[in-house]
């Protein structure tokens, strides 16, 4: 993984660039920010960078034999760790052959499609302590061919508190010991891990460097791509998931949805998650993602004017939808929103989060 595999995020590039020329590493860093803004390829492409034998000013070489392990994601000084389902194995070396098919399937990984891709989707991944001895052990012994030993520890939010195992190791680690802790969830993650760490924000991905890559990647139209750019806030899995629903699936049933819960129909709207809860769990977060971004579009629509973003069905629906809300009445039901989609991650009782989230919106209209 190089750099210039990374969608935007130059000023994170050239931070972690300069920092690796100056020497001065900080030992455990917290690299936060969504999957969609490119964390996990960030960490990947600094990891990359750090174990290059000839690296530039701006990037790994990409043909010496390091960048050529790194490639294929099975440099023997690049240590991972991630969640995973009890049921698959012990420690993550037990899965490194899935997790290295997925990485070099697309780097813009999040918790569902690694899950997906291990078919368990209805299943908890986690970090359980039997990981946390096994990353002691192997980050206590030599580096094998490079100056650094690495560990890249994806999604530490799902260490749970087996996390205090790995502080002191955090904390005091063997020399040119680094860790690369790439999270999504900072709210989930223990704060004794986010005390030993240096934050590294990844921030959402340039609407105009997003809007070139859909042009170079997916052959979009200059304005088609700019349209989908600002519509995902600078997400390229939301950018992704947008282009291949350009007509807007999601529109009918969450428009149903919002209207059940402004007439407080609490009936309906039960009987309305019990048929869309059929649907699974990759179409529900999808769904309240598309609500997400209605909310949003909503909020700005006044700022935005034919800019947009929206087709003319989904504009009619946000203005009209507009002339109920408050402000405060947006953010109640982003939030909402926002909340269920982790209770869906975590493999909740999708029904009953519907339900839940039916009376909480009613209560804010």
């Amino acid at each position: 993984m190089q750099f210039k595999q990374v969608v935007g995020q130059s000023h994170l590039k050239q931070k972690m660039t300069s920092m690796a020329a100056s020497g001065r590493i900080p030992h455990a860093q917290l690299v936060l920010g969504e999957s969609g803004a490119g964390n996990l390829p960030l960490a990947l492409a600094f990891a990359g960078y750090l174990l290059c034998k000839s690296p530039n000013a701006e990037d790994s070489c990409g043909v010496c034999d390091s960048c050529r392990k790194m490639q294929s994601f099975t440099h023997p000084d690049l240590h991972f760790s991630f969640p995973f389902p009890s049921t698959l194995g012990d420690v993550c070396i037990d899965l490194y052959p899935q997790w290295r098919k997925a990485l070099q399937a697309d780097a813009y990984l999040n918790y569902e499609s690694w899950m997906r891709q291990l078919s368990s989707e209805n299943k908890q991944g986690n970090i359980p302590i039997d990981e946390c001895h096994a990353i002691i052990r192997t980050l206590s012994m030599k580096a094998y061919e490079s100056r650094y030993k690495i560990l890249l520890l994806w999604l530490p939010e799902y260490l749970g508190k087996e996390g205090n195992v790995l502080l002191k190791f955090l904390e005091e680690p063997p020399p040119d010991t680094l860790f690369l802790l790439v999270c999504s969830h900072p709210d989930k993650l223990l704060s004794t891990i986010v005390s030993r760490t240096q934050l590294i924000r990844v921030p959402p991905i340039d609407e105009q460097d997003l809007a070139l890559h859909l042009t170079a990647q997916m052959g979009l139209p200059a304005e088609e791509a700019a349209r989908f750019a600002m519509m995902s806030g600078g997400d390229l899995l939301k950018a992704n998931e947008l282009v291949s629903n350009t007509d807007s699936p999601y529109l009918e049933p969450f428009r149903q949805w919002m209207l059940y819960c402004y007439k407080k129909n609490l009936h309906q709207s039960s009987k309305w998650a019990e048929e869309i809860s059929g649907k699974g769990r990759e179409y529900i977060k999808g769904l309240l993602l598309y609500g997400i971004e209605i909310m949003r579009a909503v909020a700005v629509m006044e700022h935005l004017g034919e800019r947009n973003g929206l087709n003319p069905n989904e504009k009619e629906f946000v203005m009209k939808l507009g002339k109920l809300m408050t402000t405060k009445k947006i953010t109640g039901i982003f939030e909402v929103l926002d909340a269920a989609i982790y209770e869906v991650e975590r493999n909740g009782n999708l029904k009953m989060i519907f339900t839940d989230m039916s009376f909480k919106i009613s209560k804010t209209f």
